[in-house]
This record gives structure tokens, C-alpha cells and sequence, in this order.
């Protein structure tokens, strides 16, 4: 499975580069000069540019902006409607598809600290996150089936509160600035990407209620139930852009959108604390998407704010595996195993740029 991943992203790489180096190369000798021979200078930030190389206030088009060099920017996140969940299959007759599944919510308030350093033609970012409260401000769900006839049938559903003890992100990305390559008016950018993220959860589901539908019974589940461990890494091509509205002489308006794909990994680790030394495990590949949309204001030469709302769809499958020493059990399968995550998230930001 991993094998079939590096096979992937080596090619989604080829596809991204390539087309853009011919493209490159197929242009006029300004432009090829630009893109290829003052490579370092732009990545180092050789300033000032030569007048063939960008235009601090363009009025034509294919000419790069100056951006200043630094940008730092705080941001906060709130997650809404938010989850990362898995399920499996039994791995023998009937076959039973789901055999489990377990939802966690994520929603939670995050802190996202950003650095990034941006030349005309290259821009590269930084981004390290952090989950703010521990409150998931909604139950996490666990559900059981078992065959029967030809359909299955809900044996076991429970819910629990659900604390995230800790979360963290941290993202890396670069892009190219294609601006001028497509002859875009001044206020217009468009920036290819490729970008690199890990995220992980962890949360503790605790005091709940499960109610067993065979039986006509309910159990309470004090204390803690179930210590979840999730870390999704995320490898993503795209590419984002931006339209600037000059208000007046004082403020600018920035309407800005990305939009990513690429494959996608998944280690879980799940716990049921209340059934010993009892152990579970997903290793998972699949891919994301990644969409954001925001309107940002330049309140000063060098200070930012705005807004924003931004969605990360995750979907992966591979394999399950049971451990528990106390019953001498350890068995992998592949049968019905999923895990996924879907995070919607509302921020605000200010940035400064130096």
C-alpha cells in the first residue's frame, strides 16, 4: 500500500512540475529569464529587482508585484460540525459491514501561528497549531452491528462526552507566482502549490450511557471509556489566488481562495480503557481536499486583518488490527476498515508584514 503511495505522489509531482517547465520555457526569453536565472535571487530576496524583473506599482499586465519580505500572521479557528471517525469490518463470515464505528467530535477552538517568506516569483510558508480547549461541545458515538438475514442490525449504540486533550497541527508550503506568465491584470494572482501537513487528535471519550437494543438494557459507563489517538498526514498540490480592490489611497480589499487535493495517511490508536489492555490499530491511505475562501483588509502598509472559512476532507481506507495481550489475541484484517475526517472551520486573522 505505501509503495503504491511514494508510486503516487512521485507522479503527481511529475505532472505538477513538468507542464509548468515547458510552459515556462515555451515563453518569451523575459519571461524564461525571470523564472529560471534569478531563481536564487528570488528565494534569497535580491532586492531591488530590476524594472524587466517586476514593477512596484504595475500598470501592465504580466508584471510581478514587490511583496514585502516577512509576513507573520495570527489567526484564530473555530471548528464547527467537525469530526474525525473510524470503522471496521469482521474479518470472518458474515462478514458484517460495519462491525464498529466511532465518532469523535473535534469541535474545539485553535490557535494558528504562520511565518512566511514571500518573493516576487516564490513564496514559502510555515504554519504550527494548537487546540485551545478541551471541550469537543458535542458526544462522541460508538455503534455496534451484527448480521442478521441480509441485513444488519444495531446491536449496541452509546455516547459519550468527549474531551480533546491535545491537538496539534503543523503545515509546510511553497508556490509560484503565474501571474504574469497568463498576462493577469496587476490585481490579480495566481499561485500554484504544493503544500505538507500532519495533524493529530487526541481525545478522551468519558461518562457516558450505552444502550444495548437485544436486551432492552442500558449501562452507565463512568469515568473514562476511550483514549483515541489519530494523525493524518496530508501531501497536496493546488492552487490558490487573490483579487485586490484598491478602496482608496489607505485601504485595500483582498479576496483570497485555495483550493487542494492530494493523498492522504491515517495511524490510529484506540484504547477502551474500561476493557483492560484491550488495543486497536489503523493504518490508512487515501486522500483530502482542502478548500478555503476569505476577504482580507490592508488597514496599513504593513498590517493585515480579515476573515475566512476553510474546509479538509479526509478519506482513507486500510487495514484493522486487535491486540490484546491479556487474551493472547493479535489479528490484522482489511475487511470494512475506513477512517475520516471532515473539519470546517471559521477564523479571523491579523497579519504583519516586514
Amino acid at each position: 500500500m505505501y509503495r503504491s503511495f511514494v508510486s503516487l505522489l512521485t507522479a503527481i509531482l511529475i505532472l505538477f512540475i513538468l507542464p509548468t517547465m515547458m510552459w515556462a520555457s515555451e515563453k518569451g526569453s523575459g519571461v524564461g529569464k525571470t523564472t529560471w536565472q534569478d531563481l536564487c535571487s528570488d528565494v534569497v530576496g535580491h532586492y531591488p529587482l530590476s524594472s524587466e524583473q517586476a514593477n512596484p506599482e504595475p500598470t501592465q499586465k504580466g508584471r510581478l508585484n514587490i511583496p514585502k519580505n516577512w509576513e507573520f500572521n495570527a489567526e484564530m479557528k473555530r471548528f464547527i460540525a467537525s469530526h474525525t471517525s473510524y470503522e471496521f469490518g469482521e474479518p470472518e463470515p458474515p462478514f458484517t459491514k460495519p462491525l464498529s464505528r466511532l465518532e469523535f467530535p473535534v469541535n474545539t477552538w485553535w490557535l494558528n501561528l504562520d511565518l512566511r517568506r514571500t518573493c516576487p516569483r516564490w513564496s514559502v510558508g510555515a504554519r504550527a497549531g494548537l487546540s485551545l480547549n478541551r471541550n469537543s461541545n458535542n458526544f462522541m458515538e460508538d455503534s455496534d452491528w451484527t448480521t442478521r438475514g441480509n441485513e444488519n442490525h444495531l446491536t449496541n449504540y452509546s455516547r459519550s462526552y468527549c474531551d480533546i486533550r491535545s491537538a496539534f497541527l503543523f503545515r509546510g508550503d511553497v508556490d509560484v507566482n503565474i501571474s504574469d506568465w497568463l498576462r493577469l491584470p496587476a490585481s490579480w494572482e495566481v499561485r500554484p502549490l504544493f503544500a505538507f501537513q500532519f495533524q493529530r487528535f487526541n481525545a478522551m471519550a468519558h461518562d457516558g450511557v450505552q444502550w444495548n437494543y437485544d436486551s432492552n438494557t442500558s449501562d452507565a459507563m463512568n469515568g473514562d471509556g476511550i483514549s483515541f489517538r489519530q494523525d493524518w498526514y496530508t501531501y497536496m498540490i493546488g492552487l490558490k489566488g487573490a483579487y485586490s480592490l484598491n478602496l482608496n489611497k489607505n485601504l485595500m480589499v483582498k479576496l483570497k481562495g485555495e483550493s487542494d487535493w492530494g493523498p492522504a495517511l491515517g495511524y490510529n490508536e484506540d484504547h477502551h480503557l474500561l476493557r483492560g489492555n484491550r488495543f486497536t490499530y489503523e493504518r490508512t491511505l487515501g486522500n483530502a481536499l482542502y478548500f478555503s475562501t476569505g476577504l482580507d483588509m490592508i488597514v496599513a502598509k504593513t498590517i493585515t486583518m480579515g476573515v475566512g472559512i476553510d474546509y479538509l476532507r479526509i478519506r482513507t481506507s486500510g487495514t484493522h488490527r486487535w491486540w490484546d495481550p491479556n487474551d493472547s489475541a493479535d489479528q490484522s484484517w482489511s475487511d470494512g476498515v475506513h477512517a475520516w475526517s471532515d473539519q470546517l472551520g471559521l477564523s479571523a486573522h491579523a497579519s504583519y508584514a516586514f
